[in-house]
């Protein structure tokens, strides 16, 4: 089984963040870590490769061509090769641009089962797997907490439902999202960074996977940051002591914020 597993490169969450004059985010490299959120997604495609006998585990990268340092700490924890898709002509790509690319690099490389995480922690959209199994005309099984795999033919999820659980499934091969609660990620050993070092890593242009650069990039992106400002940390409160008059100006507080 070829499992897949799609990862992005985002700004470390607790990275000072700035946009340039053109309102994209301005990246650094050295504030540059793989999407926490895609931790779960890795994780997830070497408990599968463990369940499978066989299996491969590809990790597969949109970015820079300095993201190979993210995908070599991507490879530390386990799989056997990395793919990034690399191009000056995908600066600027919205999400379905980032979808289109993908989609092109999975069918370039062969799947069984392509693994995303939930979101992004750059812009937090979650539409990027959806998006992908619509330019596939395949099934995506969204917002697993469990995934389990009969044999080479089907992929069954859990999806936590306001009680208990919603069951999915379809066949391969598919795209499945996983959400946080699905695994705890494992930790890169010693041997497994070392190891990383020597993995394969192939680097894919745009005309590599036949693809028009007029059709990602900013230029073909419709979705547009008009202005941005920093969220206020101040926060006005009010103290009580006793209970003459706290319970009043409680309500009162809920009907101003119109929660009453």
């Amino acid at each position: 089984m070829n499992i897949v597993a799609c990862i992005k490169e985002t700004p470390s969450t607790t990275a000072e963040k700035s946009f340039g004059p053109d309102m994209r985010l301005e990246r650094r490299k050295e504030d540059a870590i793989p999407n926490p959120f895609d931790e779960y997604t890795i994780e997830e495609a070497l408990r599968q490769q463990e369940k499978h006998a066989g299996s491969t585990v590809t990790i597969l990268c949109m970015g820079p061509a300095t993201a190979t340092d993210t995908l070599r700490k991507a490879l530390a924890m386990g799989g056997d090769r990395a793919v990034l898709v690399s191009d000056s002509a995908l600066a600027g790509s919205d999400a379905i641009g980032t979808a289109r690319v993908l989609a092109a690099a999975l069918q370039k490389i062969g799947f069984d089962l392509a693994l995303f995480g939930s979101a992004a922690a750059d812009a937090y959209g979650g539409v990027v797997p959806s998006a992908t199994a619509e330019f596939l005309g395949l099934p995506l099984l969204s917002y697993a907490s469990k995934l389990d795999l009969s044999g080479d033919s089907t992929a069954r999820i859990q999806r936590a439902a306001e009680i208990g659980y919603n069951e999915a499934e379809a066949p391969l091969p598919a795209l499945v999202s996983v959400v946080k609660s699905i695994n705890e990620p494992r930790y890169p050993s010693m041997k497994g960074i070392m190891a990383s070092k020597k993995k394969p890593l192939d680097t894919f242009s745009l005309a590599d996977l036949g693809l028009d650069p007029s059709s990602v990039g900013g230029a073909a992106a419709r979705e547009r940051a008009i202005s941005s400002e920093k969220v206020s940390t101040q926060r006005k409160g009010e103290m009580y002591q006793g209970n003459e008059g706290a319970a009043d100006r409680v309500v009162a507080f809920l009907i101003e914020q119109k929660v009453l």
